[in-house]
């Protein structure tokens, strides 16, 4: 079980180029909806629940499958180290909601909005995220391995220590975000756009590296991911002029 860790607030100054892409769509929510508990005490195997908010709720531990959320807005809800296989977000958004060591292997989500969320250690292998954002979310040491995006965002996250291996993740978007030692080992890169994110000691390979895009700064650090050393040239002494 990974241990639960904050970082600290994003470099000043980040910025970066962001890559044409197509709008991703947002969730489906009613205008009203009203707030209430589930209807059992416990998240039930196959359940659906549809159209409320839920609010400040201690869902810790909680294990269940094929649960499916629908239009659901889920605020300061605590998930830490629930179990749900097989889950279906549709239409959701999640605000400043405790996902630590939550294991969702093989969740498919839909129009799905994450903000100011902890998702430190979230393990969803083998998923399927279609129009999704992360805002201002902390995700270290979460797993995505063998996992699929389409149309996600990533904006101001700390994605430190994550794992896509084997994942596809054309064309999605990482905006500020602190990439430092995350694993691309075998993840389809191409028009992923990393320009002003931090990648120290990404773990990448020169497969990976068609069709992403990076600056000039990163392009260093990225050959010697590849275990390139970088060798500069002295400056060359100056000499006094012959008369």
């Amino acid at each position: 079980m990974c241990s639960q860790y904050q970082s600290g607030p994003l470099p000043a100054g980040q910025t970066g180029p962001l890559p044409v892409v197509r709008a991703i769509k947002v969730p489906l929510l009613p205008r009203r909806m009203e707030t209430h508990a589930l209807p059992t005490p416990y998240v039930e195997d196959h359940g659906h629940y549809s159209t409320f908010v839920l609010a400040r709720e201690e869902l810790s531990g909680q294990v269940a499958s094929h649960v499916h959320i629908e239009q659901v807005l889920l605020k300061r809800v605590k998930l830490n180290e629930s179990q749900f296989d097989l889950a279906r977000l549709e239409d959701c958004r999640l605000e400043a909601c405790e996902m630590a060591s939550a294991c969702w292997p093989q969740v498919n989500m839909d129009r799905v909005e994450f903000r100011s969320c902890l998702l430190t250690g979230f393990q969803a292998n083998e998923s399927r995220l279609q129009d999704v954002v992360f805002q201002g979310c902390t995700l270290n040491l979460a797993q995505f391995r063998f996992s699929k995006f389409r149309s996600v965002r990533f904006e101001e996250c700390d994605l430190s220590d994550v794992d896509f291996q084997a994942s596809d993740l054309a064309g999605a978007v990482f905006e500020r975000c602190r990439l430092n030692h995350v694993q691309f080992s075998g993840t389809r890169l191409k028009g992923v756009n990393l320009a002003g994110c931090e990648i120290e000691g990404v773990h990448i390979g020169p497969t990976e590296l068609q069709g992403l895009v990076i600056d000039p700064v990163q392009a260093v650090a990225l050959i010697q991911a590849l275990g390139v050393v970088i060798e500069w040239p002295y400056a060359q002494p100056q000499t006094d002029e012959l008369s």
